[in-house]
């Protein structure tokens, strides 16, 4: 994504709810809110880099980009909530061209938060965006990503949870780390695109007229396809690496396989996971 300049913006906070004990007790607090960002983009570009929650995109007009956000921060006393304030807040940076949402403190590193131990903020993000924006969203615990109804490009990534992304035209980056991968496609992709997980299954359903070239590298897992599929080889990768002071030569051998005639080139890899491509009916 390009870069964005910070614009000060002023929320409307809806306090849903409040409530500050005693030290070493819990102290929680509720808010939503909800902002427009007009878009004058050919390709508006939304980003969102969530810690905690759920990040849910579906289409909207095509000239704005509407934002709804449950938050609900908690720490074990009021000092630390305090803390969590600085350190684990929604920076927003907003222009035309797009809107991106990251969690945390611009100004300090993400690993910032072990300064401020069982501290939560949960934001969970309802998203409307034009049909034809391009998307780069993450969580990293306790949520799903889930994007429906885009035709732009989609990158999408989550650590402990599923990556759900249905009526997709175009990806360039899907991962998550403990979890499922499931794409629908609304037409055979265009470009290229890859596939990570370490413990889950990657699913693709796709029109019967797909178009793919597919490298797979899977540790423990098959492939199963509803599609016609041709397997073909695939160059070794010889990798030089040091150990103990010696030189040594890593070989990796993926596997490969075609979807009708050469098309855009797809890499899936997974550790602990099974590929299935299934016909979209």
């Amino acid at each position: 994504m390009k870069t964005w300049h910070l614009n000060t913006v002023t929320f409307a906070l809806v306090l849903g709810s409040a409530a500050a004990v005693e030290a070493d007790s819990i102290v929680k607090e509720n808010k939503t809110w909800s902002k427009t960002y007009a878009v004058a983009s050919d390709a508006p570009q939304l980003e969102i880099s969530n810690i905690w929650g759920d990040v849910r995109v579906r289409p909207g007009s095509s000239d704005e980009i509407v934002v709804s956000v449950k938050e609900v921060r908690s720490a074990p006393n009021q000092k630390l909530f305090e803390r969590s304030q600085e350190i684990i807040r929604l920076n927003i940076d907003a222009t035309s061209d797009g809107v991106s949402m990251r969690v945390g403190n611009p100004d300090q590193r993400w690993n910032q938060t072990d300064q401020c131990r069982s501290c939560r903020v949960n934001y969970q993000f309802e998203i409307l965006v034009p049909a034809n924006a391009v998307i780069d969203v993450s969580t990293v615990n306790d949520g799903e990503i889930d994007v429906s109804g885009v035709t732009g490009g989609v990158s999408a990534s989550n650590v402990n949870g599923p990556v759900t992304i249905g009526g997709m035209a175009n990806c360039e980056d899907i991962s998550t780390v403990n979890g499922p991968i499931n794409v629908t496609y609304s037409k055979a992709p265009t470009t290229d695109c890859k596939f990570n997980t370490v413990n889950g299954d990657v699913n693709l359903t796709m029109p019967s007229n797909a178009n793919l070239n597919v490298s797979v590298d899977l540790f423990n897992g098959e492939v199963s396809s509803e599609l016609p599929i041709e397997p073909f080889a695939l160059p070794a990768k010889v990798e030089r690496v040091t150990k103990d002071g010696r030189q040594k030569y890593l070989i990796k051998k993926k596997s490969g396989f075609s979807i009708g005639a050469n098309g855009p080139v797809y890499s899936i890899a997974s550790m602990n996971g099974d590929v299935r491509i299934k016909r979209n009916q």
